[in-house]
């Protein structure tokens, strides 16, 4: 009996992987701003099979990288819907609230004035 090495089998050999990795590279190369579901819905596969091999990981990271710089160039340039922008930043991690951080300290005093003239 063979032993297995453990976790579940690989759903793509490397030749897969590889030919899936050229096909990524190209539609990140053709798109202004490249969308990960897009190019698994294009290619009959789920987004979440791309995070789950550690060979698409550096495509994965170019492929949101050249998507959020578009994305920015194109809403301050008025070129791409505000909007639509705004949401998918959010949705890399950008925010919109504001940090304020308070320094310095709240004196509480007890008593009264007439404390003070004794």
């Amino acid at each position: 009996m063979a032993k297995h090495p453990g976790g579940r089998p690989r759903k793509y050999n490397n030749e897969q992987v590889t030919e899936i990795c050229e096909k990524f590279k190209k539609y990140i190369e053709d798109n202004a701003i490249p969308i990960i579901c897009e190019f698994a819905s294009l290619n009959d596969l789920i987004s979440q099979q791309l995070y789950d091999y550690p060979e698409f990981s550096t495509l994965l990271k170019k492929c949101t990288d050249k998507k959020q710089a578009n994305l920015e160039k194109g809403a301050l340039a008025n070129t791409v819907n505000t909007s639509m922008a705004i949401f998918s930043l959010k949705q890399l991690g950008w925010t919109d609230k504001r940090e304020v951080e308070h320094q310095g300290g709240v004196k509480i005093v007890y008593g009264s004035k007439e404390d003070e003239a004794l």
